[in-house]
């Protein structure tokens, strides 16, 4: 079986069953299936919400992929393709980029040939496909907490028809952690606590900051607590940097976190 959603080439299903079959969070394609959405919309189920083969143990040519197509330092930008060959010494595969996808490339030769040349660490491999497989595995991890098998099973149902008919869609974290096996928090954002105004305070922030980022959620942070820019600090005869470069710090901060191993964190 292979489908063609918006793709050049088509996806072939039983070898990625197979591949599924390697990971227990994941639900393999079947028959019913059919939402895989479309343009911008699929792009970003499949690269923050869908669950991914990140050590790349099945990874393989023919495989259909998200990867960066546009290394730009500020903007970069992600896409579709297939991969054609992989070299695992140098760790950088050569990828069909979707025709979707062609626009943002820069360099003339990869543009008129769609094949670009990335590191393996720019290339995940999505395994769900279908926003199915999606509802299935959060389905599957929102009722583990009940007691019993048969409450179990009915929860799972109830949960999995609300989701799959799209009646109800949770937050992008739920959509990414829910019945995935992992440690990443379920809320989307955090407004945290005013910060102390003390270097022990500020650390004691920073580390609580990271540690929500690094499980996925977004962090809001107040600093009017903090003292004004050539403030004396007693306690050592010096003068403050102010509040906002220690705002400053805490924003580059965020751009040093992987937010639940899918994506880097903003500054807004």
């Amino acid at each position: 079986m292979s489908i063609v959603v918006e793709e050049r080439n088509p996806i072939n299903i039983e070898s990625l069953n197979k591949d599924i079959e390697a990971f227990d969070a994941v639900h393999p394609i079947t028959g019913d299936m059919k939402l895989t959405h479309k343009g911008v919309s699929r792009l970003v189920m499949l690269d923050r919400y869908s669950f991914k083969d990140t050590t790349k143990k099945t990874l393989k040519v023919g495989d259909f992929v998200v990867l960066t197509v546009k290394a730009d330092p500020k903007f970069p930008a992600r896409g579709l393709g297939f991969i054609q060959s992989i070299d695992w010494d140098k760790k950088e595969a050569r990828v069909q980029v979707d025709t979707d996808y062609l626009h943002v490339l820069d360099d003339e030769v990869e543009a008129a040939s769609g094949i670009v040349t990335r590191s393996l660490d720019t290339i995940d491999k999505p395994l769900e496909l279908f926003y199915e497989q999606i509802a299935k595995r959060n389905a599957t991890g929102l009722s583990s907490v009940e007691k019993t098998e048969d409450k179990r099973r009915k929860s799972f149902d109830a949960f999995y028809k609300e989701l799959s008919d799209l009646n109800f869609i949770p937050a992008g974290r739920v959509l990414y952690g829910a019945g995935a096996k992992t440690d990443v928090t379920y809320f989307n954002c955090y407004v945290m606590p005013y910060v102390k105004d003390s270097r022990e305070g500020i650390s004691d922030h920073r580390k609580k900051v990271m540690e929500i980022m690094s499980r996925g959620g977004g962090v809001g942070t107040n600093g009017s607590t903090l003292r004004p820019r050539n403030t004396i600090a007693r306690g050592v005869n010096g003068k403050s940097s102010g509040s906002v470069s220690w705002l400053d710090d805490i924003a580059k901060l965020t751009h040093l976190v992987e937010q639940g191993g899918s994506r880097r964190g903003r500054v807004a």
